[in-house]
């Protein structure tokens, strides 16, 4: 019996009544198999559609499930991922993933005939679920109240999930038989990968049955076959297998295959088989605790894979492996202690990834990012790069409405680059012929992986000679998409510079001396041996550290992508202050992006404008130290900033970095009659920085945090204020003779240090507590200042005495 089982009859109770449900159970529970079959048969619901996140899983469940029902897939299960569709009239229970629901709802937002939507292994959280479940939750809302919605994992943070749901939870027993773990501590936690084979060879030493071991990516799992291959070779009861999305179906479904009987596998995987998946006869894992996850670079608006530690809820995933079928044992690289630091389940995708295709698709559901039903809320920054990445490829308007073309491309259910691309090569087809199935070779090249070399059209026209298997599925793809039957003739390689600006125009770069300055104003560099005689290159492929690495592209020429794609082109009036020659540029300028392609000076006079933004550059590129005062401002700068740590609810947050970012709010109205530099560097900057302030916050400001303090000699001085302590109060002792009490700031909430100074302005004493002072310590500093300073005031009773800053004869 299943553990599912005896949570059965509750959880059908909940989701008949109930509209939404989350379902804990952990693996070998049978949520992804069982269940949903149940669910089918028992008859409580007319259509099912399940969401998986990976297509292997996908395939296999749905695979299994038919086979229970001595079924082919397509009649009563179903299957709709990516390049395979299999579902008839007769589907009661559809396995999809990829997106596939997610542009389900788009076709049909309340969703006919379907009654139940099931999210399998949500802990996963990639951004199809999260988008797909926030559609789901809008039409469940608005259109279908009569849909059903069940949110189950081995591992999530459910009482978080169930807050954000507002709905029931039940819960699993444990996993059906119990997995011990076994730690392996490095010495060098950075060479990790070289202690896998080992590790593999005592597992198969120590135990029987099969073993799976996880592993970041291909290169890792090429590193260790190669390194197990003696081990292989000298017992002919052992086989090796390879595990990873990147496989054909073939391959996948004999590493997922049980090992002929006498025999025991290894079987060598990425994270594919972390769930959902249960591949006979293992009952050993090796977890290098490791995954590969793609990072968003904001600067460089790349998605880099970066390899990672997994989180615990993770590793449990991995381990439950070995507990499918009997008692099992994980091996854990790292240290227990390690282990127990990790994040307890990883990072969302919707917090690190490119937003493009979820602000696209959200904007044709009718809603923004902001406003859907998400788990966890994106930056303000990815937000920005995603809008102004559709803007660019023309798929929202300025006012980020969005286009015809943005829900053609929608519709495609491509990413939105590609989609752009290939929509864009069907117009020019007629001016640019063979562009489009350029188009569809450029993407397959990108999408199936495959190795090729750095020259796009090299690694191109290498592909259109040998394909590789992995290339020639992915193009058969892109051509059907493109209602190409077949290919035809020599490729149009003399096209690929549009094809990829066409993908990828923020991706346009200018050579700038070794390296290269993209037209979203990042940085990059290329190795040394490639496109040596090039000043402009078209990227296709970034990444290594930072994303700062070209690893494919091709030369153009910028009149070409000009003279064919002019919208990318912006010409604009500049005016810039070159404080070398001590003039003012004013140029006609042609640009792509952030650099510059043409320039010629411009006709007629520089107006008040021109020169005034000229001036801003100026500021933001040298900082406030260009200007005279600047000194003091800085006094004025930390009060601000004082004002606004202690009273956030008066003053709103003022930093340098920040007024920088502004100038052109703030600043600007003050620089229409400066004409020359000198005229510049002598702004009352005091008075510009005061602007951030209305009239009645900059009284409060200097009755709460003065510029002087009035002493009870009647000398005004300076208070010198620090973000990080207390106030400093530099005086002449003998000034603050009748101050009975150290001042006070802030209504009290700023403390004042007062180094009380002698005649000759040599500190004597510190304190924050005059009074103390007085009827402590000042006794010592009297005896000692009588005797050097015979001519100036030192009584027995300070805290009365009548303060002075002349000797005593002046008195």
């Amino acid at each position: 019996m299943l553990p599912i089982q005896a949570v059965y009859d509750q959880l059908l109770s909940q989701l008949t009544t109930q509209p939404r449900v989350l379902l804990q159970a952990p693996p070998g529970a049978g949520k992804s198999t069982w269940l949903p079959l149940q669910l089918m048969l028992g008859g409580h619901f007319k259509r099912i559609i399940m969401l998986e996140p990976r297509r292997l899983a996908a395939r296999n469940i749905a695979r299994f499930l038919a086979a229970q029902l001595n079924e082919a897939v397509g009649e009563r299960v179903g299957l709709r991922i990516r390049q395979e569709v299999k579902v008839s009239a007769r589907t009661q229970l559809e396995i999809v993933t990829e997106g596939t629901l997610t542009r389900l709802l788009q076709a049909d937002p309340e969703l006919e005939g379907v009654d139940l939507l099931i999210f399998d292994e949500f802990h996963e959280r990639s951004l199809a679920a999260d988008t797909a479940l926030a559609f789901a939750l809008e039409s469940q809302q608005a259109l279908r109240d009569d849909l059903h919605v069940l949110v189950m994992s081995a591992t999530l943070d459910s009482a978080r999930y169930q807050q954000f749901l507002d709905c029931p939870a039940v819960r699993s027993d444990g996993r059906s038989f119990p997995v011990d773990e076994i730690y392996i501590p490095l010495k060098d936690e950075s060479r990790w990968l070289e202690h896998i084979p080992s590790i593999v060879r005592q597992a198969l030493n120590e135990q029987t049955g099969s073993v799976l071991v996880f592993l970041p990516g291909q290169k890792e799992i090429r590193y260790v076959s190669d390194a197990l291959q003696d081990t292989i070779a000298a017992d002919s009861h052992l086989l090796l297998a390879t595990l990873s999305g990147e496989q054909d179906k073939q391959t996948q479904q004999a590493a997922i295959a049980p090992a002929p009987t006498g025999m025991r596998k290894v079987v060598l995987t990425t994270n594919v088989a972390e769930t959902s998946l249960t591949i006979e006869g293992i009952r050993v894992v090796v977890d290098s605790g490791k995954r590969r996850a793609a990072h968003y670079n904001l600067r460089t608006g790349v998605s880099e894979l970066v390899t990672q530690s997994i989180s615990r809820s993770s590793a449990v995933q991995r381990a439950g492996r070995a507990g499918r079928i009997e008692a099992g044992v994980v091996y854990r690289l790292g240290s227990k202690a390690l282990f127990e630091r990790r994040d307890a389940h990883d990072r969302p995708d919707i917090l690190c990834s490119d937003l493009s295709g979820l602000m696209l698709e959200a904007k044709v559901w009718g809603s923004e990012i902001h406003t859907l039903a998400l788990l966890d809320i994106p930056t303000d920054a990815q937000l920005a790069k995603a809008s102004e990445l559709l803007c660019a490829l023309e798929l929202i308007d300025r006012r980020g409405r969005v286009t015809p073309l943005g829900k053609q491309v929608q519709s495609l259910g491509a990413d939105p680059r590609f989609g752009h691309m290939l929509l864009k090569s069907q117009a020019l087809e007629a001016e640019y012929p063979g562009i489009l199935q350029l188009g569809c070779y450029f993407v397959a090249l990108l999408e199936s992986r495959v190795s090729a070399p750095a020259e796009l059209s090299v690694a191109l026209q290498q592909q259109a000679t040998r394909p590789h298997p992995a290339f020639r599925q992915q193009l058969l793809f892109w051509l059907r998409r493109a209602g190409l039957t077949q290919t035809s003739g020599e490729l149009a390689v003399e096209h690929l510079p549009l094809v990829v600006a066409l993908a990828f125009p923020d991706r346009l770069a200018k050579r700038r001396g070794q390296g290269w300055v993209l037209a979203n104003g990042a940085g990059v560099s290329a190795h040394k041996e490639y496109w040596q005689d090039a000043d402009y290159l078209a990227i296709a492929d970034l990444g290594g550290q930072k994303g700062q690495q070209i690893f494919s592209a091709t030369a153009f020429e910028p009149k070409h992508l000009h003279n064919a794609l002019p919208y990318l082109f912006s010409e604009r009036d500049v005016c810039e202050f070159e404080q070398k020659s001590g003039q003012f540029v004013h140029e006609q300028r042609l640009h792509l992006g952030h650099w510059v392609y043409t320039a010629k000076p411009a006709p007629g006079p520089i107006d008040t404008q021109l020169r005034t933004e000229a001036w801003l550059s100026l500021v933001r590129q040298q900082g406030f130290s260009i200007f005279k005062d600047y000194a003091d401002c800085e006094d004025l700068l930390t009060r601000m900033a004082l004002a606004q740590a202690l009273y956030p609810q008066e003053f709103q947050m003022i930093d340098e970095a920040g007024l920088l970012a502004k100038v052109d709010i703030w600043l600007a109205p003050y620089l229409n009659d400066v004409k020359q530099l000198p005229q510049l560097k002598k702004l009352d900057l005091h008075t510009a920085l005061l602007s951030n302030l209305e009239w009645a916050q900059q009284q409060r400001l200097n009755a709460l945090l003065p510029q002087r303090i009035i002493v009870p000699s009647g000398s005004n001085i300076r208070i010198h204020y620090q973000l990080d302590g207390p106030a400093r109060l530099s005086v002449r002792m003998q000034e603050v003779y009748g101050m009975s009490h150290s001042p006070v700031l802030c209504e009290g909430r700023l403390p004042v240090l007062m180094e009380l100074l002698s005649p000759a302005q040599r500190p004597l004493q510190l304190t924050q507590d005059l009074a103390h002072f007085w009827q402590s310590g000042y006794r010592e500093v009297q005896k000692e200042m009588k005797g050097r300073y015979p001519k100036h005031y030192w009584p027995d009773d300070p805290a009365t005495a009548q303060a002075t800053n002349r000797v005593k004869s002046r008195m």
